[in-house]
């Protein structure tokens, strides 16, 4: 069943006025037929990481959970998508509706949780909307591209009782996760294995080469490219600023070029460095603040489109004088590494190893275990005070708390915090010169152009902002 495109009734989002948020109570979930009912999705965004992570995601929870309903505005995407998730689930599926305009799914009832699979630059306006609209929400990191977006999406939830969960994979154990190793390292940092922490260092990957595309095409008949742009500046349409298009009837699911450009997305510091930077502050104790100081020598090639940093150097320095240094793999293998007064704990999802017995000496590069220590002992055996485990898979947490109406294991002050350290290090790889932070107020101190930043420009009708601003004129 395909919806045709219609205006979005604005009698479907017009419920939770700003003052008045109500708690999220889908009557699917929580009804009397909720012990028999699966939870409805829809998956917003049938891209690369919706086919590969978030929908077989649902498919891991099919006890608890079904898809519905798909949106996207390349219709060419979401139909591949659809055949994709009907063999996946083998027939064990309803007739998937499909809606290029993720609005009217907002507005349809019998969906009672969205995942957000978009590109970088929708992830606030949808979250927002889609919390005002009572669907809980799970949302592909990072967050947010700005300060403003972020703590704008922690407070409509927090207010609306939505249940959230972030794609933060690095946290979870089990099927579709990168495994228990993460959560061991932060386990063993925080009870005190390495003794007090001196440094830490975090590898990250570097941006692709900018292929040789056209810059500037025709817009398919199936894509509604104004619809795609959204908040961002109107701009040609090409394949190398949007996502592949794939030859004939076959779509191209390969690595999309908004990756690259800083007016969808802000490159690799907030690519991987929101896993990284993540898995850094759950380590330190330091989920709901920050960096107090960051300074970077980051480079900004010249490409022709692709616009996002290049070569990494980003240092951060936090409120208890732990100095924090990211960098490329030319410097650190990918991964995270806790230096303390009595050895040192390095976490990735398999990276790269220095020749040398020490991890940061650079140079060719051979295999590192996803969990290593300067002794065997560093990362044996149970810790006294144990972090919350999850054992399953990364999207079970959200499905059984949209059950219970209790947090996941990724609340969205935390989400919050780790993100916008990655958008803190961005601001200061823009500015080039020192920064000091103030995670508490949330502005930096004493740098106008700076604070600047912590907002992004958004072309109306859409945006995060504009959307409140609507809801608050009512």
């Amino acid at each position: 069943m395909e919806l045709s495109r219609r205006g979005f009734i604005r009698k479907g989002m017009a419920t939770g006025a700003v003052l008045g948020f109500p708690a999220i109570v889908p009557a699917r979930v929580l009804g009397q037929e909720a012990p028999s009912k699966k939870i409805q999705v829809g998956i917003i965004g049938c891209g690369r990481i919706a086919e590969s992570m978030d929908i077989p995601g649902v498919w891991y929870n099919k006890d608890l959970a079904t898809i519905v309903a798909l949106s996207d505005p390349d219709t060419k995407r979401m139909r591949a998508i659809r055949e994709r998730t009907a063999k996946l689930f083998e027939g064990d599926l309803p007739e998937l509706k499909l809606y290029q305009q993720y609005k009217e799914m907002l507005a349809d009832s019998s969906v009672d949780a969205v995942m957000i699979c978009t590109p970088d630059h929708w992830h606030a306006q949808q979250c927002v909307e889609a919390a005002l609209a009572k669907k809980d929400v799970y949302v592909q990191k990072p967050l947010a591209l700005s300060v403003f977006e972020s703590r704008s999406i922690t407070d409509v939830v927090k207010k609306t009782g939505c249940v959230f969960h972030l794609g933060t994979q690095q946290r979870s154990e089990g099927k579709g996760t990168s495994g228990p190793h993460f959560r061991k390292a932060a386990e063993y940092v925080r009870n005190g294995r390495i003794g007090r922490v001196t440094k830490v260092e975090i590898g990250l990957p570097g941006e692709p080469d900018e292929p040789e595309l056209p810059l500037e095409q025709p817009v398919p008949d199936t894509f509604d490219y104004d619809l795609w742009l959204g908040c961002a500046p109107l701009a040609p349409f090409s394949e190398l600023r949007t996502h592949p298009q794939g030859k004939g009837a076959a779509a191209d699911f390969g690595r999309p070029g908004w990756m690259s450009l800083e007016a969808y997305d802000l490159g690799m510091i907030a690519n991987w460095g929101a896993h990284h930077i993540d898995i850094l502050q759950w380590a330190l104790g330091m989920e709901r603040s920050g960096p107090v100081k960051v300074e970077s020598n980051t480079e900004f090639p010249q490409r022709r489109l692709w616009d996002v940093h290049g070569k990494l150097d980003v240092r951060l320095e936090y409120a208890n004088g732990i100095p924090v240094h990211l960098a490329g793999l030319n410097t650190y293998p990918n991964g995270v590494r806790f230096i303390g007064e009595e050895g040192w704990i390095f976490c990735s999802r398999g990276s790269e190893k220095a020749i040398s017995n020490v991890p940061s000496a650079g140079g060719q590069h051979g295999l590192w275990r996803p969990l290593e220590a300067s002794a065997a002992n560093v990362i044996e055996g149970e810790v006294e005070k144990p972090l919350a485990r999850n054992p399953d898979n990364h999207h079970r947490p959200w499905f059984t708390s949209i059950r219970s109406r209790q947090p996941t294991t990724m609340p969205v002050e935390t989400a919050h915090y780790s993100t916008t350290a990655c958008i803190v290090a961005y601001i200061a790889m823009k500015r080039g010169i020192p920064l000091t932070w103030d995670p508490k107020a949330e502005r930096f101190v004493n740098d106008a152009a700076a604070n600047a930043m912590l907002t992004r420009a958004e072309r109306a009708p859409y945006g995060t902002g504009n959307v409140l601003n609507v809801l608050k004129e009512r």
